[in-house]
């Protein structure tokens, strides 16, 4: 009895390795570039569109009013059922109404010479992870200087108050004090 045992699970054993040796010739006779080349042709359109946008933004001052504009609280988001500022609805435009997702970072420099970057977009729906390993992302930077008016509302109206004297200002160093230059935010925009 024993020896019927031992010649069952030798059988096992060798069913399994010749179960695994074929799988894995398998996967190397199949040729996955089509499914690489069609999500690498998505991702490169996604980085095209980050890229129009950010620009876009920038030239128009639409980001520049985004980035004087945002406050914990009152994240950036083109989804949302409130007023859009300017930029939001070119997030919706270009990203939420296609049902593509985004994170947004806003990066600047402390007194430290050290960047802090922040998550300004509110997390994906339907999802607590971070974006997936194909993604596509595009930066700009913005410059501040000690006599730009801070924005607020829904609407980023601009106030008479300058970055520099609103202690409420999320970016709270002037990394030049001895200089019209407050800080330089670099916008980084990843969408997936």
């Amino acid at each position: 009895m024993v020896g019927r045992g031992q010649a069952y699970t030798l059988e096992g054993v060798l069913a399994a390795i010749l179960v695994v040796t074929a799988t894995v010739y398998g996967l190397e006779v199949i040729d996955t570039r089509a499914w690489e080349d069609e999500t690498q042709g998505e991702t490169q359109q996604l980085a095209y569109q980050a890229s129009d946008v950010l620009s876009i933004a920038s030239e128009s001052g639409a980001l520049r009013d985004a980035v004087l504009c945002y406050r914990e609280g009152r994240p950036i988001d083109g989804n949302r059922e409130r007023t859009l500022t300017e930029f939001e609805r070119m997030l919706n435009h270009t990203f939420d109404s296609q049902a593509q997702q985004y994170n947004l970072y806003f990066s600047y420099w402390n007194t430290s010479d050290q960047r802090e970057t922040r998550l300004v977009s509110e997390g994906s729906e339907g999802s607590n992870d971070g974006p997936p390993t194909s993604t596509a992302d595009a930066s700009t930077t913005v410059t501040i200087t000690d006599d730009t008016r801070r924005r607020i509302g829904d609407e980023c109206s601009p106030i008479p108050l300058t970055v520099k004297d609103d202690q409420e200002f999320y970016i709270s160093e002037d990394v030049a004090p001895d200089s019209p230059l407050y800080n330089i935010v670099e916008v980084r925009l990843v969408v997936w």
